[in-house]
């Protein structure tokens, strides 16, 4: 490293080496197993993930959850734990989770993504990009459906029409109504549903 005040080059290292410096330090923070200099910013090294992060430390704002091989916010104490779940790219940006320094958000099916990524993707979609689970409650919204439903009146032609489909909610076969968007799962009532097969026999189920 080369010292500013001095312009001396030197070996990597908190201080400046040279005596008429008298000790100059280089940065706030230093870490002498990765080499990194910070003065703007809260940063401390996990010997687990053997780098640097931004944060006051394990135990203070974040904890090192061994089986997802990461760092986490002390908020996500209670998560669901996914073998080396960071070691993947964000689904919406595609950079690196595990040596990203943007906050990473936990969806309720275990998978992740920047809290920035998921606020803009939220914005006009309620499933997870990769496994397709709601990303939340969806009781109201599937509420304005019901009614939707209810109220709307299908051509003669296919009143009895049936389609098998599968809810990717609670991940099992049921049979619906037919409809050319909304398909609504007989066993957990979420419309988070996709279509399997349709029939043109008479429809006996009461979805």
């Amino acid at each position: 490293m080369m010292c500013m005040q001095c312009l001396n080059v030197q070996p990597v290292g908190p201080n400046c080496q040279t005596p008429s410096c008298n000790g100059l330090s280089m940065a706030k923070y230093y870490c002498s197993i990765c080499k990194f200099f910070d003065d703007e910013r809260s940063v401390y090294h996990c010997p687990f993930c053997n780098l640097c992060r931004l944060g006051n430390g394990l135990g203070n704002d974040f904890f090192h959850c061994m089986k997802c091989n990461c760092c986490l916010g002390i908020k996500m104490i209670e998560h669901r734990c996914r073998e080396k779940m960071l070691e993947m790219n964000c689904p919406i940006c595609c950079d690196f989770l595990f040596t990203s320094s943007a906050p990473v958000k936990g969806l309720p099916c275990g998978h992740f993504m920047h809290s920035a990524c998921f606020q803009a993707y939220t914005c006009t979609h309620y499933t997870c990009p990769i496994c397709c689970k709601s990303l939340g409650d969806m009781t109201v919204y599937f509420g304005m459906l019901d009614g939707l439903l209810a109220a709307e009146q299908l051509p003669e032609e296919y009143r009895d029409r049936c389609q098998d489909i599968l809810c990717n909610d609670c991940e099992r076969k049921g049979r619906s109504r037919f409809h050319w968007l909304y398909h609504k799962c007989g066993f957990c009532g979420s419309y988070n549903t996709r279509v399997i097969k349709t029939d043109t026999v008479e429809c006996s189920t009461s979805n």
